[in-house]
This record gives C-alpha cells, sequence and structure tokens, in this order.
C-alpha cells in the first residue's frame, strides 16, 4: 500500500496554523503576568510545548516575542487601517480619534490594547534588543495610523501645513496612552483616580487651539456631541 506524501503547501499551512496557536496561548500568558518577565522556559510551559518545540518554531526568546507582538499587529490591523482616513470635519475627527484610542487601551477584553502597548513597553525598556520589535509592531503603526490621518486634515486646508503629522501625532497619542497605562496597567485608578473623558477633551482642545488653521467651534470640558458614538477600535 502506498503512502502519498502531503503537499508542500499543506505541510506549510499546518506549520501556520500550529505557530498561531502557540502564540495564542503565549500571548495570554504573558498578558497575565501582572509585569513578571517570562522567561523562554515559561513561554514554552504556556505554550503546552518544551522548549526544543518552541524553539522549532520561532528561535530564541527575543524571536518569540516578535512574534507575539508580529500577530498582535496583524490582528490590530484593520482597526489601526480604519483609523487612518476620516470624512469628519477636523474637531470631530481629532476627537473620535482620541475617544477610540482610549476605548481600545481599555477595552473590555482578555488582551486589550492597553495590554500590548503595556508588554511592548516592558520589554524594549528592560533590553534595548527587544526595542525594534516593540518599535515596528506597535507604537510606530500606531504613530503611522494618525499621521496619515492628519496628514489628510493638512492636504484639506483643515490643519496647519507647517506641522510635522509625526510631531502632532506623538503630541496627541502620548498623554492619553500614559493615563491610559496610569489608570489600568499600573492601578492607577485604586492611588489617584482620573477622569478620562475629561483629558480627552482638554487633550484635544489643546491640540486643536495649536494645530488647527480655524478656531475650533467646540469647547473643550465637554465631548462634541457627533464622538458619543465613536467608532469602536478594537
Amino acid at each position: 500500500m502506498t503512502t502519498l506524501s502531503r503537499t508542500k503547501g499543506a505541510r506549510d499551512l499546518d506549520h501556520e496554523t500550529k505557530r498561531r496557536d502557540l502564540l495564542e496561548k503565549m500571548t495570554l500568558h504573558l498578558m497575565a503576568r501582572g509585569g513578571e518577565r517570562a522567561s523562554f522556559r515559561d513561554l514554552a510551559a504556556a505554550a503546552e510545548v518544551s522548549p526544543p518545540t518552541l524553539r522549532h518554531y520561532f528561535g530564541d526568546r527575543r524571536a518569540v516575542i516578535d512574534a507575539v507582538l508580529e500577530e498582535c499587529l496583524r490582528r490590530g490591523r484593520p482597526g489601526l487601517d480604519a483609523q487612518r482616513l476620516s470624512d469628519l470635519p477636523f474637531e470631530a475627527s481629532i476627537h473620535t480619534y482620541a475617544r477610540s484610542l482610549v476605548n481600545a487601551l481599555r477595552a473590555e477584553k482578555t488582551v486589550r490594547l492597553g495590554d500590548i502597548f503595556a508588554l511592548s513597553l516592558a520589554e524594549g525598556l528592560t533590553d534595548p534588543t527587544y526595542g525594534r520589535p516593540a518599535l515596528e509592531h506597535i507604537v510606530e503603526p500606531t504613530l503611522q495610523a494618525l499621521e496619515a490621518r492628519l496628514a489628510v486634515h493638512i492636504a484639506r486646508g483643515e490643519m496647519r501645513a507647517d506641522v510635522d503629522p509625526r510631531m502632532a501625532a506623538l503630541q496627541l497619542v502620548s498623554p492619553l496612552l500614559l493615563a491610559c497605562l496610569h489608570q489600568d496597567q499600573l492601578e492607577g485608578a485604586h492611588l489617584r483616580a482620573m477622569n478620562l473623558e475629561k483629558l480627552i477633551a482638554t487633550t484635544c482642545g489643546a491640540f486643536l487651539r495649536a494645530f488647527a488653521v480655524s478656531p475650533p467651534v467646540w469647547g473643550y470640558d465637554e465631548p462634541p456631541e457627533p464622538v458619543l458614538a465613536a467608532a469602536d477600535w478594537r
């Protein structure tokens, strides 16, 4: 009886399916560790395979973390791409983006965007060799999506043309990201709770005062009505 060998395409598909399964298990483990850095052996145990098997699929620990963050980017890409464009006027667009970012950072789900940022920053700051995966897969895609959105508003004549979109993106993302990490991953909500709705409004207000061609028409203490149904970015 002759046994037909499986095609290369089928073997490749099985390999990729197995990698995705291992990545999902390791991602859940990493997000549940509360800041404690997982060793390569810890990651293998979480994936329910031996260290040599994990090494076969990914390589060393840095390659594992790189793959985890790359998978997070793959899953989050549709949401990121949706943030690159907006048909809304400049003021509404900025408020909507800010609210959507905070929603994603704090989403009630097993793996929040805030958890992914916390992991990538912790890995990159603890060991500089992990910095590139953190930047390439998490930090830069987030900034670049907003940069593209701001470039649209510059092209429409709604945002000052002398402003570097990258610099402006950093100014909008940074306070919102830091506040969410403070409240959730660092558990600052128990130490010094923060009104994030007011932070969104005041941060957007300052941003618009600095960069809008025309003065904003909304007040800064309350979010504008069109933003209350902001797109879900999760």
